[in-house]
C-alpha cells in the first residue's frame, strides 16, 4: 500500500498537476491501514518516518481502520465522497 501511495503521489504531483490541472481540487490520497502503524514488519523509526513523509505530502493516513465497502462516508469530520476509489 506505502509503495502504491508513494507512485501515485509521484502521478499526480508530477503528470497530472501538468496535464490536468482543473482535475487538482478533486483528487485527495487517503491510505488506510487496518494495522496500528504502516509497514508493520519494519523498525518502528521507519514506520514513524514513512508516516512523517506521508503527512508532509498531505497524504491522509488512517491506521487501525479496515476497509468494509466504498459509499458515501462522513463521520468525525472526515468527508469521503465514493465518486471514485482505487484500492490496492
Amino acid at each position: 500500500s506505502c509503495e502504491f501511495v508513494s507512485e501515485l503521489h509521484d502521478f499526480i504531483k508530477h503528470d497530472v498537476s501538468r496535464l490536468y490541472r482543473d482535475l487538482l481540487p478533486y483528487v485527495k490520497i487517503t491510505l488506510v491501514e487496518a494495522g496500528p502503524a504502516l509497514l508493520g514488519p519494519f523498525d518502528a523509526a521507519l514506520q514513524k518516518y514513512a508516516h512523517g513523509l506521508f503527512q508532509k505530502r498531505d497524504i491522509d493516513v488512517r491506521l487501525g481502520t479496515a476497509v468494509t465497502g466504498v459509499e458515501q462516508f462522513d463521520a468525525d469530520g472526515y468527508h469521503f465522497p465514493s465518486r471514485r476509489a482505487m484500492l490496492s
